[in-house]
């Protein structure tokens, strides 16, 4: 019997481990079951690494009983390990994703992990963040500096059972949906490559427009950085968010505010209190029936959805009933801005220059060159 499951286990042993560098992105928070596909087939595996079936299976409802279920079957387990057949992918909630997926019971339900190699998971980045068809130097900084950033936080978060998001709190990332020919080419002929500081991974952040000058990633949240500082940004006019214009209700405003857990009556002012040298608001005076508070622009942006209020750079036009706004930019406004270098891409610049007037002083190189500095220290 012995002989026959070791024989049952290689015919439908999954691939082999990925020998690259691997990352792990949360791609669900506290549902209470997920659905996974796969036109190949996927193996199923418990924590320990036995499996769960012997042979692959196409599709597994998981929800929670005792442990996580598969196909309503409790497994008592509270982690459960997705590989899919070799060459293939395992789609989560419809959408497909390279590498393996694992799923954890927490107190909120249950939690969706994928752990793909870097270069794979850039393939669900980078035409996710920038248009494929702008320039291809442009999009080789975009697949640098995602790469750049994805490796830093696994570095910085070595402890904890994941590395990134799968939203713009980390970085945007949609799996095999949205793969691109352009996109993938420029991950290739970029492959491997990072900005460094000091012989250490940069923290490169990212936004869409800035509409002035960037931030300083010290005023806007104490990160003291030398390649972290505001530069000139004069190239993003054709930004479909250079200049923008919301109108929001008074009722909605206050139901913003207390979805950041304040206690707020009916508000009867709102207005700036505090910028940023960039021009960006960094606090607002709220006055209401009972009381008064201050709140930080960028929690109220969160509250209010980063769509709907794309940047902290505005103007409060007129306060009633309705509260009317005027803004500029797209994003937090630190680090890289993907208008501009689309623009200075378009002038002929080649991505290691766009990214050294975004990042003074940072050095473009191998992540496998600066491996062993980072063990070591």
């Amino acid at each position: 019997m012995i002989h026959l499951f070791l024989a049952l286990s290689f015919l439908f042993a999954p691939a082999p481990a990925m020998a690259g560098e691997v990352v792990r992105i949360v791609l669900i928070q506290d549902s209470p079951g997920v659905l996974f596909t796969s036109t190949e087939g996927f193996f199923v595996h418990r924590k320990s690494g036995a499996p769960l079936y012997l042979r692959p299976v196409l599709s597994a409802t998981i929800g929670i009983k005792r442990g996580l279920t598969v196909n309503r079957f409790d497994s008592l387990e509270d982690e459960l390990t997705f590989l899919p057949k070799e060459g293939g992918k395992i789609s989560v909630e419809r959408r497909p994703y390279a590498g393996i997926v694992r799923v954890k019971k927490k107190k909120g339900g249950l939690w969706v992990i994928n752990e793909v190699d870097v270069e794979e998971y850039l393939k669900g980045v980078v035409p996710a963040e920038m248009a494929s068809d702008w320039e291809l130097e442009a999009l080789k900084v975009q697949a640098i500096i995602s790469r750049t950033y994805a490796l830093y936080q696994k570095e910085e978060h070595q402890r904890r059972d994941f590395d990134l998001m799968s939203t713009v709190l980390s970085q945007v990332y949609q799996g095999g949906e949205v793969e691109d020919s352009r996109a993938s080419l420029a991950i290739a002929e970029t492959a491997g490559m990072v900005l460094t500081y000091g012989g250490r991974t940069a923290l490169t952040f990212f936004h869409s427009t800035s509409a002035g000058p960037t931030e300083d990633a010290e005023e806007r949240w104490n990160i003291n950085l030398s390649y972290l500082k505001g530069v000139n940004c004069p190239l993003d006019r054709d930004s479909p968010y250079y200049q923008w214009k919301r109108t929001i209700s008074l009722r909605e405003m206050e139901t913003a505010i207390r979805r950041l857990n304040h206690s707020v009556a009916t508000v009867t002012l709102l207005a700036p209190l505090q910028w940023s040298r960039a021009g960006r608001i960094l606090t607002l005076k709220v006055l209401h029936s009972e009381g008064e508070m201050v709140l930080k622009a960028e929690d109220l942006r969160a509250a209010l959805g980063y769509k709907f209020l794309p940047s902290t750079r505005f103007t409060i036009d007129s306060f009633g009933t309705e509260i009317q706004i005027s803004g500029m930019g797209y994003g937090h406004g630190v680090g890289l801005c993907q208008w501009g270098a689309k623009v200075m891409a378009e002038q002929g610049l080649k991505a290691g220059e766009i990214l050294l007037y975004y990042y003074p002083g940072v050095t473009l190189q191998s992540y496998k060159e600066i491996k062993s500095f980072l063990k070591s220290n």
